[in-house]
């Protein structure tokens, strides 16, 4: 018999708009320490973008031969300084024309030429990467860990799809969660990702390997759908089994490769950028190495079928970020495995956390 684990209804919170329980704000917290994507490396040309990153203004631009990003405030007046441009590969803030380096050292103020310039006139800066069609951006000092690997990004054997982004209200956690949730494909995905009348999740075993969750899972996909349509199967064909193999790299990252008949390979990259503890953006590609010619907007458009019918199942979520406390929700045993590690992870992050900031405090008083 299955067991379901968690409390009766009755307890769980109905409230939308502030943090549930001091857990929630202490995992919001900890998020500092990891790379997380802001834009698509496509979306960054000449002049500088503002993005928030967990509730941040942050600016990005192309300086120094490579890519910088900043707190997006100007230490004059608290301008935003990605309204500016940059100017001999150093950006000039629109409201007074202070021109800051690539390493965000204010080098002019134009209003006194001849003024020395404190040391306090410069941008925050911060880690900035280009990586596998991405700008990360990591908040911290120094970042806990890299940036998690897409490996098809660079395989000329794979032809590659830049899927739009799209931005949610909910949490990063819960919309990370959703991409590895296997008990709804068959309902919320009936004829696109699974049969609602085959809505059994078949045991896996979850591993950690580093920084990265893995499993696998058997489950059979529709035959004929915008995607699997490019596979070439015979119109008797109902079902195309498959092998799907997931890496979910913390915090909030998901690589999911399918493995098809004939050796082809379907691949998808998510990163998923939190805005602030109730609103995250979604980055996604997709590669496979079968249906080469294939127009691009054919997976776009199956990628955004499923997203759609996602996002208003998990905008309805309360509360919107998941709770730190793992007795608030009900669990599925088996079905829900990977949910549970994923939360239980999450949960250790926070400790190491706050052990390491604590050790810090620590060291500064001695």
């Amino acid at each position: 018999m299955t067991d379901v684990i968690g409390p009766s209804a009755a307890k769980r919170s109905e409230v939308p708009n502030e943090w549930t329980t001091e857990g929630e704000r202490r995992l919001y917290e900890s998020l500092d320490w990891y790379w997380h994507p802001v834009l698509f490396a496509s979306e960054l040309g000449t002049a500088p973008v503002q993005a928030t990153l967990l509730g941040r203004r942050v600016v990005v631009v192309r300086m120094g031969g490579g890519v910088k990003a900043f707190i997006d405030r100007c230490a004059h007046r608290g301008t935003a300084v990605s309204l500016g441009w940059v100017e001999d590969d150093c950006i000039r803030c629109p409201y007074h024309g202070w021109l800051y380096d690539s390493e965000g050292v204010c080098v002019e103020i134009p209003a006194r030429e001849e003024v020395a310039i404190s040391p306090r006139a410069r941008l925050e800066q911060l880690h900035a990467a280009e990586q596998n069609g991405l700008i990360y951006v990591c908040l911290a000092d120094e970042p806990k860990i890299g940036i998690p690997a897409f490996p098809e990004f660079d395989d000329d054997t794979y032809v590659l799809v830049q899927i739009p982004d799209y931005q949610w209200q909910t949490g990063a956690a819960r919309r990370t969660e959703n991409f590895v949730d296997f008990s709804h494909f068959a309902w919320i995905h009936d004829g696109v990702l699974a049969e609602r009348d085959q809505p059994l999740v078949p045991d896996h075993e979850v591993q950690r390997d580093g920084w990265e969750l893995r499993t696998h899972v058997v489950i059979n996909e529709p035959a004929h759908t915008e995607k699997t349509a490019t596979l070439g199967l015979d119109a008797e064909t109902v079902t195309v089994p498959g092998r799907r193999n997931y890496r979910i790299p913390l915090p909030f990252s998901v690589w999911i490769q399918q493995e098809l008949p004939d050796d082809k390979r379907f691949v998808l990259f998510m990163a998923c950028q939190p805005v602030g503890p109730k609103e995250c953006r979604t980055f996604t590609f997709v590669a496979r190495n079968f249906g080469l010619d294939t127009a691009a907007e054919t997976f776009i458009l199956h990628q955004q079928e499923i997203v759609e019918a996602d996002r208003v199942v998990a905008e309805s979520q309360l509360p919107e970020e998941l709770p730190a406390d793992l007795s608030e929700e009900m669990y599925v045993s088996g079905a829900d495995q990977i949910s549970v590690e994923y939360r239980r992870w999450l949960l250790e992050m926070v400790k190491e956390h706050e052990h390491s900031r604590s050790a810090g405090s620590n060291g500064q008083e001695t």
